[in-house]
């Protein structure tokens, strides 16, 4: 058995300590036992874990994350030798797809995980399952890398709607031998999909110049090119565009159309790395005298239950402070401990509302045979897209609803 210190040191480049990894056991969708260590610090090596045995052998497999994601914070964070590319921010879960060895460095499965666990949610594999699996196949017949997606659509739904998208993943990343790749050119060869660029910002000295590239949300700004003098002022730029084009967007739907970018970059060494970058008045109902806004604090709580959902009931019995820990590690991505420790008490009321909530209450058998009834040629994905805009105020439901749904189409299919 490896010293954790020896664990930190060797395989966390000594930027983890043994407090900030969580021991694990999991059991993978094609039954392999898998053993080790995750880490919980918020850096590089977040959601990262050491596979120390699968299967009772000994492997020490390391797994890579993706980072946790900073803000722009200076003229030093984007390059000025390369075009900066700027990704639409899904509103979603990033989900990882790693390659499991034995004990002879075979792989016997492509397992997805999310940034809390080793092995994702039963409910995630379910949703994961329902992707075009094409691509990923294609791509482990002839590697073995890391595939970073982003998963988003109804039935994964956070505070921005998709109502085109039932469910699917883009890729935001590849990690192969030892490194990033956050412009893999396997997007192009395995024909995998990527988030909607926005925009392309480069610099044409002494000027920064920004384009407009969607074709999605061109139609909502004025103009397609701007010049700014430094980077700096060109990231201010990207946030007051971002504003603006959804007040645009409000006005015509009624909701946001977009939480924000993800600047793709490159370090004074050359490595990748992300920066996001969301508008100005969604950074501004961060901030309140009385801590955490509760849209902020509800979206975390969702987070969790996507990470553990199966398993909430049992590890709270286990550890009443797990969720705690959990959400409250998510927040300070964005808040400071003055905010967390104004907030505890709401945090904990949200969670036990929204875990109650869980439970499916009657009515909602009833909504789902209204919903079959009104519309019987619909698929369960018409279905959620026919939900997600007649009820929203039931969105917090959606998964339960559509497991409802499941239910009865298979009933009815038995029952013909």
């Amino acid at each position: 058995m490896l010293d954790m210190e020896y664990i930190c040191e060797n395989y966390f480049e000594s930027k983890v300590k043994p407090k900030h990894l969580r021991s694990f056991t999991e059991t993978t969708p094609e039954g392999n036992v898998i053993e080790g260590y995750i880490s919980v610090k918020p850096n590089k090596y977040l959601g990262s874990c050491l596979i120390t045995t699968v299967n009772g052998e000994e492997t020490n497999q390391f797994i890579q994350s993706m980072p946790k994601i900073h803000y722009f914070e200076d003229e030093r964070d984007i390059s000025n030798e390369v075009t900066t590319l700027c990704y639409e921010k899904l509103d979603g879960t990033c989900l990882i797809l790693y390659p499991l060895q034995n004990k002879n460095g075979e792989v016997i499965e492509i397992i997805p995980k999310t940034r809390g666990r080793a092995v994702a949610d039963s409910h995630f594999i379910t949703l994961f399952k329902k992707v075009d699996q094409k691509p990923i196949q294609d791509y482990y017949k002839e590697n073995n890398g890391i595939l970073i997606f982003e998963m988003y659509g109804i039935l994964n739904q956070h505070e921005i709607i998709h109502y085109n998208v039932g469910i699917d993943i883009r890729l935001i990343a590849i990690f192969d031998n030892d490194k990033f790749n956050n412009n893999p050119i396997e997007a192009e060869i395995y024909g995998f999909k990527k988030p909607d660029l926005v925009f392309k910002l480069t610099h044409q000295h002494p000027d920064w110049i920004l384009k407009s590239t969607s074709d999605k949300f061109k139609q909502y700004l004025k103009r397609d090119i701007w010049t700014f003098p430094t980077n700096i002022d060109a990231v201010d730029g990207i946030q007051k565009l971002l504003e603006d084009l959804n007040k645009e967007y409000i006005t015509y739907n009624g909701i946001r159309a977009i939480e924000g970018v993800v600047i793709n970059t490159y370090n004074e060494r050359g490595y990748p790395k992300w920066l996001k970058c969301k508008p100005k008045d969604i950074e501004n109902e961060h901030r309140s005298q009385n801590g955490i806004p509760r849209s902020s604090i509800t979206k975390e709580v969702l987070k969790y239950f996507d990470e553990y959902g199966a398993d909430v009931r049992e590890i709270y019995l286990q550890d009443k402070n797990h969720h705690t820990e959990y959400i409250e590690r998510m927040l300070s991505e964005e808040y400071n401990e003055e905010y967390i420790a104004k907030s505890r008490k709401k945090i904990e009321r949200i969670f036990m509302q929204i875990w109650d909530s869980r439970i499916p209450p009657i009515s909602l058998f009833n909504l789902a045979d209204k919903l079959i009834e009104e519309n019987p040629d619909k698929s369960i994905q018409d279905l959620m897209r026919i939900f997600a805009v007649e009820y929203p105020s039931k969105k917090n439901q959606a998964r339960t609803l559509y497991t409802t749904l499941n239910h009865k189409f298979k009933k009815n299919k038995g029952s013909n």
